[in-house]
Parts: structure tokens; sequence; C-alpha cells
């Protein structure tokens, strides 16, 4: 998601208009007739097969749009300025006429944000450039994408420039947009805040107002993947930006979830929704065939919002696409993942870990799996697509299943209790000792301290833990040469320690007034570089994070995924102070908070490192993923 997440490109139907589309006030259902599928996921791209296979399948189901946008295509985003290759562009060209021969047109959209100079002349010149190559292979709609891409500008030219980072991107718009217009090509832009779920809500209106008004922005809803969309939500957001949005649905896309499939329907879109947006792009899975089967529930909501009933639309999308006898050998896969992102999955406790697993459903819903992929190697489809690449991309969630079982079952850190694994807690719960410190980073009031090893244990840091009758102490002693400590551009990003602390333990996940301190490894004379907030995350950004296990937070979640409306303030109010000291043979950082009423509170503490070339994580909890409470360590405060 998350990470995670935004569009481009002209709506082919509104983009020619000289006058912005007015907001509609119809709160009947209407058709889409801007509808297609986004190439916009994070991880390993779809081939080239997969993406000549898609665009045949929208043809047949009448889907009239796709933007090509991968994230990880390195001409679209790292390395924008530069051409295609020849034979990637020869792929790409391809691409476009296939799309031309099946009645779709070929969005290209364009990611510079990570590093374009937004007052810089060369880049403005090695964006046209980039944008009239693509034209040239018959391409006319394009998108500028600003989506995940830093909060703040970045370079001092820019911030001499213009006042906000929405100044920028609306005069960056505005040029692309004139320029195109004049070789009879067309824009559209993914702004940087594209959801009502986090962002800076002042950028968006900004930059609606400031952005031509002919030119389509895209809002991917309530929320990064929403489980609902709602006509009024839309109509608001229009209000916000100055026109109607183009929706960038997150749905069926699972690159924040790689452990799962989603092949259920469509759900919780309002039939009245297209009296109030300008189109319609889904995300699909890294899977692109299996993928087919929701955005066939897609084409069909498209079509008639009104009648569409998403149970009818999965069962008709199956036999359309494969035919009855494949239908019925698919029912375990489309019984087990057909559901979203916020329904419940019987795997989802392997990787949302909590203090006790119950193996058998998962083991029974592995073989129901293994049977259907049995039944499927017998079978072929009579229906318009082809089902091996649909086999190739569903098997290996059986195996990666199956091995995940294996995983905890073997993890020395659970112990067997017939089909159920129940974790050791008792290795991760730390006593507090009573004492009063100083918080300088001299770690004379520690004598004599039980110092914790964090894991792995290899070269790890120690931790120091105390309380006195208000605050609760942390001391973290890094060993390291102080040459090979490494401090990047923004705290997180170098050696780093981070603290979370589960300030409300009931409320499941990382809530909104949980309270992170990121202190970056110091330098000799030079100020500490600290970032100490609340987090703010709330909806999807709170079930994204929770099974990431290697997750480290940075300034970039802060600034991007976090509420504004929380953050600094918040976090004083709980008394997190720090103080970090550099030493002959590493660093010492201290930390407080306020202590909690009650009897234990759960914090994930880690330590990032440079060792051996290569960065690692440390931990003070035995398993600690950063976004699931439930596997901080609980640092006991009554004796």
């Amino acid at each position: 998601m998350i990470r995670r997440i935004a569009i481009a490109a002209a709506v082919t139907s509104l983009a020619c208009a000289d006058a912005a589309p007015s907001l509609s006030t119809v709160s009947a259902p209407t058709p889409i007739t801007t509808v297609g599928v986004i190439e916009g996921f994070y991880g390993t791209p779809w081939t080239h097969r997969d993406r000549l296979d898609l665009l045949r399948f929208m043809g047949r189901q009448r889907m009239n749009v796709y933007v090509y946008a991968p994230k990880d295509d390195p001409y679209h985003r790292t390395r924008w300025r530069d051409a295609y290759p020849p034979r990637e562009r020869a792929l790409l060209q391809q691409l476009a006429d296939t799309a031309t021969a099946n009645g779709v047109a070929l969005w290209y959209a364009i990611s510079p944000g990570l590093s374009i100079t937004y007052s810089s002349p060369a880049d403005y010149r090695a964006l046209v450039e980039k944008i009239e190559a693509i034209a040239g292979m018959g391409i006319v709609d394009f998108g500028l994408f600003l989506d995940d891409v830093p909060t703040q500008l970045a370079h001092e030219r820019d911030r001499a420039r213009y006042a906000t980072l929405a100044d920028a991107h609306a005069d960056l718009a505005n040029r692309l947009h004139a320029d195109l217009r004049e070789r009879g090509l067309r824009l559209s832009v993914t702004p940087t805040t594209y959801t009502d779920a986090w962002g800076n809500r002042d950028y968006a209106r900004r930059l609606g107002a400031l952005v031509d008004s002919t030119i389509p922005l895209f809002w991917t809803g309530p929320d990064v993947a929403p489980p609902r969309i709602t006509a009024a939500q839309a109509e608001a957001w229009g209000q916000l930006i100055s026109r109607p949005p183009m929706v960038w649905d997150n749905y069926p896309v699972n690159d924040f979830a790689r452990w799962r499939l989603f092949l259920g329907p469509l759900r919780g879109r309002d039939p009245a929704l297209g009296a109030h947006v300008l189109g319609w792009v889904s995300n699909p899975m890294n899977e692109a065939h299996a993928s087919m089967i929701p955005l066939a529930t897609l084409a069909t909501y498209a079509a008639n919002p009104a009648a569409y009933d998403p149970e009818d639309a999965a069962r008709e999308a199956v036999l359309r696409l494969y035919g009855e006898d494949v239908a019925r050998a698919l029912e375990p896969f489309l019984e087990i993942y057909g559901g979203d992102a916020w329904s419940g999955n019987v795997f989802e406790q392997l990787y949302f870990l909590t203090d006790t697993i119950d193996l058998a459903p998962a083991e029974e819903a592995i073989a129901q799996l293994q049977r259907s992929m049995t039944n499927l190697s017998g079978l072929a489809s009579t229906g318009t697509e082809s089902l091996p690449p649909l086999r190739e991309e569903i098997a290996p969630f059986v195996q990666l299943m199956r091995e995940r079982v294996e995983q905890l079952r073997d993890d020395a850190r659970y112990e067997a209790r017939r089909s159920r694994l129940v974790y050791r807690s008792t290795t991760d719960r730390r006593p507090a000792e009573t004492r009063e410190i100083a918080l300088d980073g001299q770690l004379d009031d520690w004598a004599g301290a039980v110092w914790h090893t964090m894991t792995p244990a290899n070269r790890a840091p120690r931790v120091g833990i105390a309380r006195s009758d208000s605050l609760v102490y942390l001391a973290v002693r890094v060993a390291d040469q102080p040459e090979r400590i490494r401090r990047g551009a923004a705290v997180g990003e170098g050696d780093h320690v981070a603290l979370l602390v589960d300030v409300d333990p009931g409320d499941g996940g990382i809530g909104p007034a949980d309270v992170l301190a990121l202190i970056g490894a110091p330098e000799e004379d030079q100020e500490d570089r600290v970032v100490v907030t609340t987090l703010g995350f709330r909806g999807f950004m709170t079930k994204y994070l929770a099974d990431n296990e290697n997750l480290t937070f940075t300034e970039f979640h802060i600034t991007t995924f976090g509420d504004s409306a929380v953050g600094p303030s918040r976090a004083v109010a709980h008394g997190m102070r720090h103080a970090v000291r550099l030493t002959a043979d590493g660093y010492v950082a201290e930390i407080a908070f306020r202590a909690p009423q009650r009897d234990t509170v759960r914090v994930s503490l880690t330590v990032s490192a440079q060792r051996e070339g290569r960065r690692r994580t440390f931990s003070l909890a035995q398993r600690n993923y950063p976004g699931n409470p439930a596997t901080y360590a609980r640092i006991v405060l009554v004796p």
C-alpha cells in the first residue's frame, strides 16, 4: 500500500474539454464509461506476456484504459530521465499497438518526484523530452505521478522559489499541461495527498485551486485501500480539489500482503459513484491472471452499478473466464481468498502474530487448496482465458502457506500444545529496576544495572531498563567503530535507535496516540538528529504495517502516512525525552517516557546498524514486528 500507491493519465472523454468539469448533484446510479486497470503496484512488475494477456482480456471485458505505471520499472520512477533502451522501447511499442487493437487506450505515467528539482529548466526539459519520446509510439495520454514522494521541498532552489509543495507541483503540472496540449497530448496528475486517510489537506486544497481546471486529479478514496467508497465521500473530495476525482481503486492489489491473494469481487462501492467521479481504474495484484477474476467484476459494476451484485458478478466472472468445471475446482481458492484486506482470512494468524496460533484451520485450508490444484491439473479452460497461467500464479501460495506453518512449528520461541503454538512470552518480559536516572547520555546512574542483550545476539547492542515514580528509562549501548557508523540524509535512514511505545494497548494495532522516538547516531560537534512524535497512523496503514517483520520507521513514514493533527505536541504530553552521546567505541542513547498506570508497558525497541557491509536490525524482543504491538517486549513495572 504502502507504502505504497497512486496514478496518472488523462480521462480521454473529458481531457479535451476547455471548461472544468463541474461537480455533479445527480445521485442516481450512472454507468462509469472510463474504466480500466493501472499496473501501479510495488514489487516485481508483470511480464510482457502478462501485459499482453491483460490487454486482450480488457478488450473482451469492454474496459478501455490501461495505465502503465509499474513502480519498479526504473525508467518510470528512479531513472525517469533516461530513455528506454531499444529492447524495452520495442516491448512498450508492442503494448501500445496491442492496446489499440483491443480498443484500449494505453496511458503512460512518469514519476519524477523522488529526484526532480521542480524549478530546474534542465529537469523540465528532460521530462518533456522523455514524454515526447513515448508519444512517438502513438501514445497521447500521460500522467504526472507525484505520489509517495517527499512531502517537503527538498532543494534549496525550490524552497527559494515556491511557498509550498503544492505551489511547486501546480507550477510543474500547469507548464507540462500547456506544453503537451500544444503537441496534441493530454495530462493528468496524481497528487502527493491522494486519500482522505492521511496527508496534508491544505496541500490538496491548494493544488486543486492552482492546477488548471481541465487536469484530472486522482484519489484512492477515504483510505489507501478502503473497504467502502461512497458517493458522498467522492463529492466531498471533489469539493476539496475543485473538480470530480478520478478514482484509483487499490483493489485487488496485494503488494502490501504478498502472502495472500484477493480473488473476491469488488465490494463496498456505492452504486451512485458514477455521477461524482471522472472514471475508475483498478490497481491489481502482482499476479496478473489471478487479477482477471476480480477485474471482471469491476467491469460488471462499471457497466451497470444499480444492478451490480458482488456475489452474482463473481460467479459469472469465473464461469465466463474459465468455464463450469474450472469454476468448481477453483472453489477452495475462491472461498479462502474471497475477501478483501478488511475481511478475515484463515492464514492471517500466521502473519499477524499473537501469543497463540491455532494451526488446525490453516492446515485444513492448505489441504483444500492442494486438492484444488490437483483437480485443476487435469482440466482445460472452456471460457475466454487460458488456465495454465492462472495455475502457475496460484500454485506458489499453497507452498508458501505450508512453509510458513513449518517455520512456526520449528520456532523454538513457541511451545506446541496439540494443534496450537503458544509463544514463550516470558522471554520478552523485562523487569524495570527502580532507579533515579539523570538523562544526560552518561551511564554513571546505571552502575550495577542488569544489561539485556538484544537479538540477534552476535555483536548486538545492550539495553538497561529502569523506572522512577513517574518515568520509564531505557539506556542503549551501541558498540561500533566510530568510522563505521552510517548517518543517512534523514533520521531513520542511517544508523539509529527506534522506540515505539504502545500507549493504548486496547486498540489492537498501532494507534494514533502511540509514541515514536527516532534517534540518529550522533556526530562529533553536531546537533542531535532526533524525531519524537505520535504516529497518527489509522486505517489501512495500521493493517499494512502489522505483518511487516523487517519494518524500520523513517521520517518518510511519519511525514507521508501520519496524521498532521497529532505529532510532536502529543508526544511531549507523554513525557518522551532523550539524551545521546558519542563514545570511543560507539554511542549511547538514553530515552525516558511517562510510566503508565498499569503493571506492564509494551515497547518496540530496535537498533539499526551497518555491519559487515549490510544493514542489520536488532530488537529487545525475541520477535518484533514494529507494526504489531502483540510482538513487543513487555517492560514489567511492578516489582
